[in-house]
């Protein structure tokens, strides 16, 4: 596994940039690179779309397999994260009427509810928890 790869293992894992630049050895600003790279090399916009690429492909987090996910969100929420899945997020606010920070904040929530500590982790557990 190169480290590109470690590093998105890692992120899906649940670490901070700053986590995955100290476990190998690196700047985070190269975290920031290699997880460029791998959003330009799976034609991904924002890291919840990398986290979904990884879980579509079959790349497994780092640790334990998650548990089952929580109950499967509602409609407004299964919105947002369609939303946020099918492109950059900038036309979520406007799409469901709602200002960037109040989109900001429910995505905070629904990190906090699905056990989530990123972005990349989130796209990728509730890809496989089957919630899209």
């Amino acid at each position: 596994m190169d480290t590109k790869e470690r590093t998105l293992v890692l992120l899906i894992g649940g670490l901070t940039d700053g986590a995955v630049a100290h476990r190998l050895g690196v700047s985070e600003r190269t975290v920031e690179r290699y997880v460029r790279s791998l959003m330009d090399g799976a034609g991904c916009r924002n890291r919840m779309q990398l986290g979904r690429h990884a879980a579509l492909t079959g790349l497994p987090a780092y640790g334990p397999e998650p548990v089952p996910g929580p109950r499967v969100p509602d409609r407004e929420t299964r919105r947002l994260l369609e939303l946020m899945l099918a492109d950059s997020g900038a036309t979520a606010p406007r799409s469901l009427h709602l200002s960037r920070r109040s989109v900001e904040r429910r995505i905070r929530d629904l990190m906090t509810a699905a056990g989530a500590r990123s972005r990349v982790q989130l796209g990728w557990l509730v890809t496989r928890w089957g919630w899209l």
